[in-house]
């Protein structure tokens, strides 16, 4: 029968997962020195099938993997990775297991916050309409200083409660990704209120998740 794999973490004391996608019982099982959370998938066309039975699937996949994440901290395997049965899973974690180790260890015991921003004047360009090349430079230029200024202040804020950032553009808003050591949540959090708003720009913060932006890819591992 296929299998679906959520994730895997160091061989700690396992996590009891209620339930996995399309209502499947979460097992793990230890491979290669590693334990690995996955389910059995009795019909794959009817868990994803669809876009409504994928986005449904998605969101079980999260929601196994923050399960686990309350205990320990797991390295994600890419949504869906599904294996023919469950005889070959040695063999696929085998192929990879020194990046997952590695992944593992740089990760290990923290989690990852998302701080999303956004801004008004942002929200009020119009992307479709043409503009000159001045034009272009000058708001490209003062995009870059306005998320210069509050990446600048996430940091200061934060110093002693991240282990590590990372960031992202995208097309209105900017993503910010925050390692933190699980014994200095409370702190990172405490922090970010105590820093009071920045004019202009609209922060949310999610989390915590598994540090997924933090894992090397498996292109760049190679």
């Amino acid at each position: 029968m296929p299998i679906l794999l959520y994730g895997m973490t160091q061989l700690t004391e396992t996590v009891n997962v209620t339930s996995g996608i399309c209502d499947g019982t979460v097992q793990s099982q230890e491979s290669t020195g590693l334990l690995v959370y996955w389910s059995e998938i009795a019909n794959p066309e009817a868990c994803f099938g669809d876009a409504e039975s994928v986005k449904k699937a998605a969101f079980q996949f999260r929601q196994v993997l923050r399960e686990i994440l309350a205990a320990t901290t797991p390295i994600p395997f890419p949504f869906p990775t599904l294996l023919e049965s469950i005889d070959v899973l040695d063999q696929h974690v085998a192929a990879e297991q020194e990046w997952y180790r590695a992944a593992l260890a740089r990760t290990g015991g923290a989690v990852q916050y998302e701080i999303v921003a956004s801004w008004a004047a942002e929200e009020q360009v119009d992307l479709a309409t043409p503009i000159s090349g001045r034009e272009y430079l000058k708001r490209r230029q003062g995009s870059i200083d306005r998320i210069a200024a509050v990446e600048s202040k996430l940091k200061s804020v934060t110093a002693d409660s991240v282990r590590e950032w990372r960031g992202r553009q995208e097309r209105k808003t900017h993503r910010w990704f925050a390692l933190v050591s699980r014994d200095r949540r409370e702190r990172f959090i405490a922090s970010l209120r105590s820093a009071g708003p920045s004019e202009g720009v609209r922060l949310r913060l999610s989390g915590p998740w598994p540090p997924s932006e933090f894992v090397t890819s498996r292109d760049e591992h190679v």
